[in-house]
């Protein structure tokens, strides 16, 4: 699959997995020290289900951003299951050197333009509630995200889960 230009002519992003992105996406969460281990692991498995059984077969569909050295940030996503033209933002991760340059953002647009492409009408994103999640909060928040509910202790007590969505169509 081909890359795709993002708004900036400086990024150039990758849409197809390769081997190494495993252990390069396993690095990049574990160094965000917010993610359990079993988040990590989870992270992980989505690349190598992806592939392994390819974007369709999967359903984990990526936006990869590379520099020189290895991966700057990334994001995945895919389609909800039993539901019309909504897709969840599973992950997005971009190394803390590279979050003042608005990598993150642009990862995301990307994204979001990717869904679109596939006849998506909304993206759903979810995050913890925990005070360690707060710049995610204010970054969906900046990126046109409503926060749509709220569940307390749910991943478990007093970690609860903040769901947002955005309106792509």
């Amino acid at each position: 699959m081909p890359s795709i230009m993002s708004p900036s002519p400086m990024d150039r992003f990758r849409l197809t997995a390769k081997p190494e992105d495993a252990d390069a996406v396993e690095a990049l969460v574990r160094v965000s020290a917010v993610f359990s281990d079993e988040e990590i692991a989870i992270a992980r498995e989505l690349v190598e289900d992806n592939l392994a059984r390819g974007n369709l077969a999967s359903g984990y569909h990526f936006i990869f951003a590379d520099r020189a050295d290895g991966l700057d940030g990334y994001t995945c996503f895919g389609r909800i299951p039993g539901t019309e033209g909504r897709y969840e933002l599973y992950w997005i991760a971009v190394r803390e050197e590279a979050r003042r340059s608005r990598l993150a953002a642009r990862l995301l647009r990307a994204s979001e333009e990717s869904v679109r492409a596939m006849g998506g009408a909304m993206m759903i994103a979810e995050t913890s509630t925990l005070p360690a999640y707060a710049a995610a909060h204010k970054f969906y928040l900046a990126q046109g995200y409503a926060l749509l509910a709220e569940i307390p202790d749910w991943h478990k007590d007093g970690d609860g889960l903040a769901i947002y969505g955005k309106r792509l169509a």
